[in-house]
């Protein structure tokens, strides 16, 4: 319970400090509704089968959860064809890679992931004194995974692969990654994130570690409810260890850390198949909208599989965030790593129009590249 306690806080800790720098309160210059483009999430929310599930999950809300816990937990396992001890839930996926890293890193250990790539595991990480190894992605923004091996030496606890990668929105091919497994120290474990897995169209070259489980006991694979479900506020996302590893991760996690509404809420979206469908298509068709402005205003973006894109304006990043903030846009944070680029999380129809109106708004730049 003790290491537990302190995952927790440092847990928090983290969390509020990454959530404040990245999502930074709506400017006050203008009286309209801000628009949410900064978070990845799904705009459009959950289906109707899980809103009604939600409803009726909380006349128990009074009562800690018990049997939901175990019953998703059920519902996970027999999904993936995987034993039940395998499933670990946590409060959003955020929860999972921060009790991975408190399971396998500490001082003296080290954690190799790619720059730019999801922050939260390697802030962690930092918190706790382990050496966060950040590998520049390559020319096609695909993990460097050569060059990630090159940095993976015994010491290394954790190897951290974002897959889609946020914030760019791009894949790394499976077979790179079967065979950077393969040649890894053999005590380092390897934690995959496909928070963005159901975003993927039309790439032959990618396979959920998932759907398509790849025979090492090394490697876990986190998913989330937060993006294609649209469950971002119930904080609720799970991992799929060996069972070699999931007692390690589970000893690590915050107790009761999962509700009984949120849950209600997963098992819900987990029966609700063609919402998912449904949602991906929508996905699909928005992203490709958002690349025909990009296109139209003779723009540059990255070949996004997600529900953001990285766009370069051609101006100065600076100058275009203060714009969107001014007028009450909000998109994702600037990225050291990526510094002539912003991230536009996808919204709905009328919020992308006005996203774009206010875009145009900009006065004429020289353009750079």
């Amino acid at each position: 319970m003790a290491a537990a306690a302190a995952t927790g806080a440092a847990f928090q800790a983290v969390s509020d400090l990454a959530f404040a720098e990245a999502f930074p309160a709506p400017s006050a210059s203008s009286s309209a509704e801000p628009i949410v483009l900064s978070r990845n999430e799904n705009a459009y929310g959950p289906s109707e089968k899980v809103f009604s599930a939600m409803r009726e999950a909380l006349s128990g809300s009074n009562r800690y959860p018990r049997a939901e816990y175990d019953s998703l937990v059920n519902q996970i396992a027999a999904i993936h064809q995987v034993r039940p001890e395998q499933v670990v839930l946590g409060c959003g996926s955020s929860e999972i890679l921060c009790v991975a890293a408190a399971a396998f890193l500490g001082p003296g250990k080290r954690v190799v992931q790619a720059s730019p790539t999801y922050p939260v595991l390697g802030e962690f990480a930092q918190s706790m004194g382990a050496n966060v190894i950040n590998v520049p992605l390559n020319k096609t923004y695909e993990h460097d995974l050569d060059a990630m091996l090159a940095r993976s030496d015994s010491s290394t606890g954790l190897v951290y692969i974002c897959n889609p990668n946020n914030p760019t929105g791009t894949l790394t091919g499976r077979k790179d990654i079967e065979i950077f497994v393969r040649k890894l120290p053999e005590r380092t474990a390897i934690l995959i994130d496909e928070a963005y897995h159901h975003y993927v169209t039309g790439s032959s070259g990618y396979a959920s570690f998932l759907d398509h489980p790849f025979d090492d006991n090394r490697v876990m694979v986190a998913r989330t409810f937060s993006k294609m479900y649209g469950l971002a506020g119930m904080r609720i996302g799970y991992v799929v260890a060996p069972a070699e590893i999931a007692p390690r991760l589970s000893t690590e996690r915050l107790r009761l850390d999962v509700s009984v509404v949120s849950a209600k809420a997963a098992a819900a979206a987990l029966d609700d198949s063609e919402y998912v469908r449904m949602a991906a298509k929508r996905n699909a068709d928005d992203r490709q909208e958002f690349m025909n402005q990009v296109n139209a205003r003779m723009l540059r973006a990255l070949d996004s599989h997600t529900n953001f894109v990285m766009v370069n304006p051609l101006r100065p990043v600076d100058e275009v965030l203060e714009h969107l903030k001014r007028n009450n846009v909000l998109v994702g944070p600037r990225i050291p790593a990526m510094n002539k680029y912003i991230r536009v999380s996808l919204g709905k129809p009328q919020e992308m129009l006005r996203f774009w109106r206010v875009w145009d708004l900009m006065p004429p730049h020289k353009m750079i590249m």
